[in-house]
């Protein structure tokens, strides 16, 4: 699954599956989910002393809200009148935030890999994170099927 998102205010454009209307985004968003945040890659496993390799990075849905929240948070003083240059500090610190719960083996790199595309890509424009809100809101709801707390 690609992982370079692209945004623009009625279309989500996937390198992979090309430009999707906002309307279809629970199809994507489902299957980002399935396909891409829920797959182990060999940096979420560490080998133990033995030489075996254990499993040490995985995301839980916990974790997944965790970041959603921050988002909608965000998203909130948006809507209630701040200025998008007084909230993008706080948007692309979301890379900082997941670079360090990676490092402390609650997020998967899959994950980490979806947040700093997608903090990227939106950057300094206000529709593109609009459009990354709703479509993160959407990987969420399917994510609560799929993405267990264990």
């Amino acid at each position: 699954m690609s992982t370079n998102f692209k945004f623009d205010v009625n279309y989500y454009e996937d390198e992979k599956n090309g430009i999707i209307k906002k309307d279809l985004f629970s199809e994507f968003a489902e299957n980002v989910v399935t396909n891409f945040l829920d797959k182990k890659v060999d940096d979420d496993y560490k080998t133990d002393r033995r030489g075996k390799k254990k499993l040490s990075k995985k995301l839980t849905y916990t974790q997944l809200r965790k970041f959603y929240e921050e988002v909608l948070n965000l998203k909130q003083r948006l809507e209630n009148g701040e200025d998008y240059k007084k909230i993008l500090p706080y948007f692309k610190m979301l890379k900082a935030k997941a670079n360090v719960a990676y490092e402390r083996e609650v997020i998967n790199t899959n994950f980490k890999t979806f947040i700093e595309k997608n903090v990227d890509y939106v950057d300094d424009n206000e529709n593109r994170f609009k459009v990354f809100c709703t479509f993160f809101e959407a990987v969420v709801a399917y994510a609560k099927g799929v993405i267990k707390d264990k």
